[in-house]
Formats: C-alpha cells, sequence, structure tokens
C-alpha cells in the first residue's frame, strides 16, 4: 500500500517535472487528475516556492508565478542569472563554426545549452541550428577534448612540470618532452597548450596542439616563473598570428587595401603611426613568424617597412613561390584552373614584387 507520505512526494516530483517542461499548471485540473482536493496543490505550489526560497535565497533564479491571463501556474528565470534565448542561439553557433569538438562533444553541450533556455523557446532554438547540427563537420582528428582542457587547465594552476608525449605534424614521430605548462588557447579550430621546454632558458613558449599530446603525465617537481614575466594568455593571443610562436618583434608596414579595419581586426595590438601617400603606416607588436603569412595573403595592398630581416624574409618567400609556379616542380600547389584565376595570382605576385623592387 502506498503511503501518504509516498503520494505526496510522488506529486510534487510530478508537478516539478511538467512545471520545468514549460507546462501551465491548472489547480483545478491538476486536483482532478491527481485525486486530491485544490487545496492540496495549493499547499504543494506553497511548498515548491518555499524549497526555492531556502535553495536560491534572495536570488530568485527561479519562482513560480501566477499567470493571470492563462490564469495558471508556470515556472519562470530571471534572464540576469541565466542565459538568455537570443546568448544560447548566438554561443551555439560559435561552436557550430569553430568545429573544436567532435561531434559527441558538441551534441552534449547544445543539448545542456538550449536546455538552459525557457520551455517555450527550446523548439523554436533547435530549429534554428539543426541545419548546421546534421551537417557538423569536426575537424580530422575526432578527439574528445574538454577533459584534456579542464585537466591541463588544473595542471597550469598548479604550476607542476609536465611530461607530455607529443605527435608531430607528420603523424610518424612521437616525442617526449617535460615542460612548464602556461596557458591554454584556442585560435583557428585548435586548442593549443602553451608551455616553456623545462631544459631551456627561451623567452617565449613552444606551442603544441592539444589533440596531438597522446599522453601527459603531471610531475611532483614544481616550477616558479617570476611575477614580472608571468605570462599572459590574453596577451600573447593579441600578438600572435596563426599559432606560430617566435620572438617578439615590432613591425611597421604600409597599408592601402580595401579594409582597414580587417587589419585592425587581425592585428589587435596594430595602431595607425602615419599616413605617406593616402597610404596609412601601421605598427603592431607580434610574436614570431606567423604574421608572414597574413602579410602574403593581402597581395599588393602591402609593403613591409621594418624589421629589414622580416622584409627580405617576405621577399625571398614571394620569390619561392614564382619560382616554384614557374617551375612546375617542388611546389606544394599549383593552379591548374581556371586560366583566369592562374593568371591573376602571377599577376599579383608580380605586382608585389614591383613595389619592393621599385622602394
Amino acid at each position: 500500500m502506498v503511503k501518504e507520505k509516498d503520494r505526496k512526494s510522488n506529486r510534487l516530483l510530478t508537478i516539478f517535472e511538467r512545471l520545468n517542461k514549460g507546462e501551465l499548471l491548472i489547480k483545478k485540473d491538476l486536483a482532478k487528475e491527481m485525486l486530491v482536493d485544490v487545496k492540496t496543490i495549493q499547499r504543494d505550489f506553497d511548498e515548491i516556492r518555499v524549497y526555492f526560497a531556502e535553495r536560491l535565497g534572495d536570488s530568485g533564479f527561479l519562482d513560480l508565478k501566477y499567470d493571470s491571463k492563462k490564469k495558471g501556474y508556470i515556472l519562470v528565470s530571471k534572464n540576469e542569472y541565466f542565459l538568455n534565448s537570443e546568448e544560447i542561439t548566438v554561443i551555439s553557433k560559435i561552436l557550430l563554426e569553430s568545429r573544436a569538438l567532435n561531434k559527441i562533444e558538441l551534441e552534449e553541450i547544445l543539448d545542456k545549452l538550449i536546455l538552459q533556455s525557457t520551455p517555450s523557446e527550446r523548439k523554436f532554438i533547435r530549429e534554428i541550428v539543426n541545419n548546421e547540427r546534421f551537417h557538423y563537420l569536426p575537424l580530422q582528428h575526432n578527439s574528445f577534448l574538454i577533459s584534456k582542457v579542464w585537466n591541463l587547465s588544473a595542471v597550469i594552476r598548479s604550476k607542476k612540470l609536465l611530461k607530455i608525449t607529443y605527435m608531430r605534424v607528420d603523424k610518424e614521430l612521437a616525442v617526449e618532452r617535460v615542460v612548464k605548462p602556461v596557458g591554454i588557447i584556442f585560435s583557428d579550430y585548435y586548442f593549443y597548450l602553451t608551455a616553456y621546454i623545462a631544459d631551456r632558458s627561451d623567452s617565449f613558449p613552444t606551442i603544441y596542439r592539444l589533440d596531438r599530446i597522446t599522453d601527459y603525465i603531471p610531475l611532483a617537481e614544481s616550477f616558479y616563473i617570476p611575477e614580472a614575466e608571468r605570462f599572459e594568455e590574453g596577451e600573447f593571443r593579441k600578438k600572435i598570428q596563426f599559432m606560430y610562436s617566435g620572438e617578439l618583434m615590432s613591425i611597421q608596414f604600409k597599408f592601402w587595401g580595401p579594409s582597414l579595419e580587417a587589419v585592425l581586426d587581425r592585428l589587435p595590438t596594430a595602431r595607425i603611426v602615419g599616413e605617406v601617400d593616402n597610404k596609412k603606416i601601421i605598427e603592431a607588436e607580434v610574436f614570431g613568424e606567423g604574421v608572414k603569412m597574413w602579410l602574403l595573403s593581402q597581395g599588393a595592398h602591402l609593403e613591409i617597412i621594418k624589421p629589414e630581416k622580416l622584409r627580405n624574409d617576405f621577399m625571398n618567400s614571394l620569390n619561392a613561390i614564382i619560382q616554384m609556379w614557374l617551375l612546375s616542380q617542388g611546389a606544394h600547389l599549383e593552379i591548374i584552373k581556371p586560366e583566369k584565376l592562374r593568371n591573376d595570382f602571377m599577376n599579383s605576385l608580380n605586382a608585389i614584387i614591383q613595389i619592393y623592387n621599385h622602394n
């Protein structure tokens, strides 16, 4: 025989579950369905309110409200404490576009995000993201990364040395390293561990793609980095391009392309320091050689002023591309068709060469 206490517990749980699903509950209908009187249902509602007050205090994350128009009770949440439907939609879109997670991890996060929305809007959000979700294409490595990001973040916080097994880009040779982990950064599809090699005194960290770290073991030994030299992920992220590490350097270049805004967005440390012949002179601080890839992508709308070494390296890269194109051997890429694209590409390279030869 079911005890009264058990009946009440089941009733309260049922009511709460239905409220959480977004149902509007009318007291008299609920009383008839559950074979109790209206006063009993009212006491149940009062107990749910007391539960919210005791567990959530004055924050008022959740509350049971009476909708006078619909003449029923609904569960409501305060938007300032929860992600609203617009924010959930935006975050979902960013996650889908990033392609950072495998299908399983992405699905789990999207489901949890959508469940934070109000029950009445969940279906609409699912409809908005369903097509992208269905066609979601994860990266080739297809690794599970969420736990790895969390675990390595804990090691970073503990300031312990870390032994990693790292698979190189050719996937044929794994190396073991003992490193001082200092940060985790996400950029251009991938998560990266930034770390100083333990037995070296480099002034800049080495970068390791998380999916290529096949094994990692926190060691007992701690490491110390002076406060003045403390690694700041945000600062580092502003100064690095395409996650190619290296020495910090100051660069200066002329720019006359169609979108100055795109330059300032791509190089967060960039600032305009002058103008010559309607060409903006821009300075920026960057780490490593990754910036050269971006500079090459700007075609004949940019000229490097300094440092001299970067300018010379840039010219050497252009000449190497042209040589590979003309010789059609030893190249990593050659446009075959359409012929217009091939010709445009060659014309762009020659235009850049003219800029530097002229100066």
